[in-house]
This record gives structure tokens, sequence and C-alpha cells, in this order.
């Protein structure tokens, strides 16, 4: 009887152990089972963040190349028309091109406006001076050029264009907008009556408004982001805003 009762507390105390074994193996299993899950939380969550960050990459690389496609195709527009219009070399008419279009992006101006006063005072040759020292593409005097540029070579056609453009948008802010006024003091200098100003830059503004109604003249894409006529093509549009 001894015997039997000793057989049958060994047995359950080797299921106890047995069981014991199982529970701590399921126990074990569990927590590997949850860590793997957490890790794979994460990984998937890293890896989520990786995904909106690439796609976010390449939403910009997107716009970037739609916006180097229309800065030479703009350029390319831009370049026909010097070569029609002038008697610079190829290489010069590329150069002029993108200091344009440089000008024209960092003043927030409509580039087509800026070649249109290019050719009106220099029919785009780049070291041009006039009777009175005025230099460079868009014959800037000195002493606008101080006025405009804390620094720079007055003698350097790139700095006279940057000063030239930054005056043009000096005066667009001082006629608020009206590009005719602003074409009108650009030639004249600002500081006269507004009967007075029309009445000596007008003709200066009818050789401009010429020039650009040249330009957009059968040119879809310029017209409907730029603007039509004078009136409305100081500002820059969408694309440059």
């Amino acid at each position: 009887m001894m015997k039997m009762i000793e057989e049958k507390n060994e047995l359950q105390k080797q299921l106890f152990q047995t069981m014991l074994s199982f529970c701590l193996t399921i126990f074990v299993a569990l927590g590997c089972f949850a860590s793997y899950i957490i890790n794979t939380e994460k990984k998937l969550h890293s890896l989520t963040e990786r995904m909106e960050a690439i796609e976010s990459a390449l939403t910009r690389l997107t716009d970037e190349l739609e916006v180097v496609h229309e800065v030479f195709y703009e350029a390319q527009k831009i370049k026909d028309h010097i070569q029609k219009r002038s008697r610079i070399s190829a290489q010069q008419a590329t150069e002029v091109t993108y200091a344009i279009l440089h000008c024209a992006y960092q003043n927030k101006l409509n580039p087509f406006l800026l070649v249109a006063i290019a050719e009106t005072e220099s029919s785009f040759y780049p070291h041009a001076v006039g009777r009175v020292g005025e230099r460079g593409l868009v014959q800037v005097r000195y002493g606008t050029f101080k006025m405009m540029m804390k620094e720079g070579d007055f003698y350097h056609w790139r700095d006279t264009l940057q000063a030239g453009a930054k005056y043009l948008v000096y005066l667009l802010r001082r006629f608020n907008g009206n590009i005719v006024l602003a074409l009108a003091g650009y030639n004249a200098g600002p500081n006269r009556t507004r009967e007075r100003l029309m009445q000596i830059g007008a003709p200066y503004v009818k050789k401009v408004e010429t020039n650009y109604a040249r330009i957009v003249r059968n040119n879809h894409y310029v017209q409907m982001v730029y603007g039509q006529s004078l009136t409305a093509a100081g500002w820059a549009g969408e694309s440059w805003a």
C-alpha cells in the first residue's frame, strides 16, 4: 500500500514537473513571439517611414524635373529670339539667355520682359556702353548700380543685369505694379510727375512693347503664363512665383 502511494506521489511529481516545463516552454515561446511581433511592427513602422520619405523625395524630384524642363523650354525660346534679333555669337546668346533666366528667377520677374528690355537697350550686346556711361545688357547707370547692389562689379555685364532687374522690381513696387509707369521710370527716372514721366518715357515704352509683342506673338505658352500684353507682363507667372 505504501509502495503504491509512493508511486502515485512520484507520478504526480513527474506530472507536475512536466506541466511546469511545458508551461515554461509556452511562456518562453509566447515571449519570443511577442518580441518577434514587436520587432516586426517596429520594422514595418520604419519601413513605412522610409517609404513615405522616398515618396516625398520622388515628388520633389518630379517637381524639380518639371521646373528644369520648363527652364530649358523657355531658354530655347529666348535663345532662338536672341539669335534672330542680334549679331552676337551662339555662345554669347546661350550665356545671355541663362543669365536673364537666372535674374528673372531671383527677382520674380517675367523673363520675356527682361528679354524685351535687353533688346531695346543693347540689342543683346552684353558689353554695350551708353552715351552717359550706362553699361551692360539693360544699360544701368553707375548711381543706379550702387543703389541696387551692395557688392558687385559695375564693369561686369552679369552684375549690371542683376542691378537692372532689381531696379525694375523697385520701380514696379513704387508704381504699384504698373509696368508702363515702371518702364517710363526706368528710362526717364522716376522722380517726375506722372504726366511728365509718361511724356518723356512714352517712346521707350513703345519700343519695349513692340519687342515684347514680337516675342509673345504666336507663342501660346508665353501668353498663357506671362500675359499677352505689356500691361500684365511685369511680374512672373505661376511657374516663377
